[in-house]
């Protein structure tokens, strides 16, 4: 296959190699093992019986929706019930014109200068919802112009690094799913694991060896953890949804030009099992229980809750943080 890409410069071969795993073995497919990952999601929601059924006629379409955020809330009971609603950001739209410019660039086959692509993406993007004061239209309109092409710049940079790193991949030495949603239903279809991955990559080759790379895209700073978190989440749903496992699975921060790789491991996969039924489980307690009877943690992500202000968990969090770390503090 790597007569097909132009891999002419140093970073482009090394990301075939470091990344695509091109010329090297790759780990055999296992459906038993896909089979089984669906068995102990199904065992473990199981013993939630009628707790569950009765939070999912709460939720909305009558299902508890499993995402990467409510997983991230797994950190407190409290946050998982109140979030803040989400608020746009510099950083947060850099981030999504950046998919979105990769995307549109992905599907176009590079036919345009990288200025032009942004410049499309930006006017969908505006357009979209402008008369809604929380979507990222009313923002990007409110942006002051000098602000505005500051921020086109920044996206255009970013996509022309993506271009520079990432070879041209043709439709015949690999298969591109590039921003779609998989959605994998469990328990009679009262809980719907959902997530959408940045790229999911196949080979086209039919054989007993594991042929599909999930990658994650980051133009922030680098969160290792929840960076995994999330990674592992959507290798699952590839896994479930697609019957057949990842050989590979890598964050890819755009900023920096480099992924943090992991390769395929049964035990990863388990513990991403636990975790989602951690996530069910925590969701169903919010749902049919008591305030009262809510587990809370402080810690950063207080900031996200709209319980901040009067809840002393978060204050007795902030009084440590101030004892623990003189020099930082926790918002709030």
């Amino acid at each position: 296959m790597h007569d097909e890409l132009a891999l002419d410069r140093p970073a482009r071969a090394r990301l075939a190699e470091d990344l695509l795993g091109w010329n090297q073995s790759r780990p055999a497919d296992d459906p038993a093992l896909v089979a089984s990952l669906r068995e102990a999601l199904e065992d473990g929601l199981a013993p939630l019986g009628a707790d569950l059924t009765a939070a999912a006629a709460t939720a909305r379409r009558g299902r508890l929706l499993v995402s990467k955020s409510a997983l991230d809330r797994l950190s407190c009971d409290g946050w998982q019930r109140d979030p803040k609603p989400y608020r746009h950001s510099w950083a947060n739209a850099r981030g999504t014109l950046t998919h979105l410019a990769v995307e549109q660039d992905w599907h176009e086959g590079r036919a345009d200068a990288p200025a032009a692509v942004v410049g499309r993406v930006w006017r969908a993007e505006a357009s979209r919802r402008p008369g809604d004061p929380a979507s990222l239209s009313r923002w990007l309109n409110d942006l002051p112009a000098d602000d505005a092409a500051g921020l086109r710049e920044e996206v255009g940079a970013l996509l022309t690094g993506f271009r520079e790193v990432w070879p041209p991949l043709p439709p015949t030495a690999v298969g591109a799913r590039v921003e779609r949603p998989v959605e994998v239903a469990l328990a009679e279809g009262r809980v719907v694991l959902r997530g959408v991955p940045d790229l999911v990559l196949t080979s086209p080759r039919r054989d007993d060896r594991a042929r599909t790379l999930v990658v994650d895209l980051k133009t922030g700073f680098p969160r290792p953890e929840h960076d995994r978190h999330e990674l592992r989440f959507y290798a699952l749903l590839v896994s479930l949804s697609s019957g057949r496992l990842p050989f590979r699975w890598a964050t890819y921060y755009v900023t920096e030009g480099r992924a943090e790789v992991e390769s395929l491991r049964a035990e990863t996969l388990q513990v991403t099992v636990r975790r989602v039924l951690d996530g069910v489980a925590q969701l169903v307690r919010v749902a049919t229980g008591e305030p009262d009877t809510l587990r809370l943690r402080g810690g950063s992500w207080c900031r996200f809750c709209l319980r901040e202000d009067e809840c002393e968990v978060a204050a007795d969090a902030r009084r440590i943080q101030a004892v623990s770390q003189p020099a930082a503090t926790l918002p709030g």
